[in-house]
């Protein structure tokens, strides 16, 4: 495929750019969204990955983490007050009385993020939670635990919406910070003298863009974000090695002739 081809001549040859440069800027584009789709894909899945590997999904989670209870006259009713640690680094708080309030009971040896349960609200001062229980108990005919099951769809639903928002929004920056490295690009290119059209500085952009992207989501994944100075650092040293060698083979040609 010709994309890995280019991705070898773009992280190991600076005397292919030339040869690079004169790829259509259709492919050039398709190969740099090619990267950025791919690699956030990977990396908006990898929180629902983490979820499911930790909760074994809605049904499982449920199950473990969700105390019996019952529904009269919109009012959830649990047999006892109890803390339920999850793997989510959430605590479940299930009060068996109407304390609309996060209080210190609650926050007692309680580390994580605490979300409360209450027979009338769904409380959480740290998400920022305050919803009335009625409107979703009768929207979703939840009358007993076994009745959770009715949202499974809508959790599905949110958590596909939420993953194409992430990716969206992270190749979307990618996509942006491309367009800022065409700046940098083109001042390097005044410095050496050469004349590239708005077309050749956006290719080299996206090509000498392409070792610097692939480490930096290698060491995302690793949980070691690259500083950004590394990484236009890196940027920068390339454009040099391959901005002195096209400008040698310029004055070469020049002198030739």
């Amino acid at each position: 495929m010709y994309i890995f081809k280019q991705a070898k001549l773009a992280m190991l040859d600076f005397d292919k750019y030339q040869e690079l440069l004169k790829t259509k800027l259709s492919k050039a584009i398709f190969y740099a969204l090619f990267f950025i789709i791919i690699f956030n894909v990977i990396f908006s899945s990898i929180p629902f990955i983490s979820y499911y590997v930790k909760t074994k999904g809605f049904d499982s989670f449920v199950e473990k983490y969700v105390p019996d209870f019952t529904v009269e006259n919109s009012k959830v009713v649990f047999d006892e007050y109890s803390k339920v640690e999850t793997p989510l680094g959430i605590t479940f708080i299930y009060d068996d009385k109407e304390n609309n309030a996060i209080t210190e009971e609650d926050k007692k040896d309680v580390d994580d993020i605490i979300l409360k349960v209450t027979p009338t609200y769904i409380i959480s001062s740290t998400l920022n939670i305050n919803v009335q229980l009625a409107p979703i108990l009768e929207t979703f005919n939840i009358n007993e635990k076994a009745d959770l099951a009715n949202i499974k769809l809508l959790i599905n639903i949110a958590n596909i919406f939420a993953f194409l928002l992430l990716l969206v929004s992270f190749s979307a920056m990618d996509i942006g910070s491309l367009l800022v490295f065409t700046v940098l690009v083109s001042l390097s290119c005044k410095i050496y003298n050469l004349k590239l059209t708005f077309k050749d500085i956006l290719k080299l952009t996206i090509y000498v863009n392409t070792m610097p992207y692939i480490l930096s989501f290698v060491f995302s994944l690793l949980s070691f974000p690259m500083p950004l100075l590394i990484y236009v650092g890196m940027v920068i040293a390339y454009l040099t090695f391959i901005l002195k060698n096209m400008s040698n083979n310029n004055k070469n040609k020049t002198q030739s002739n």
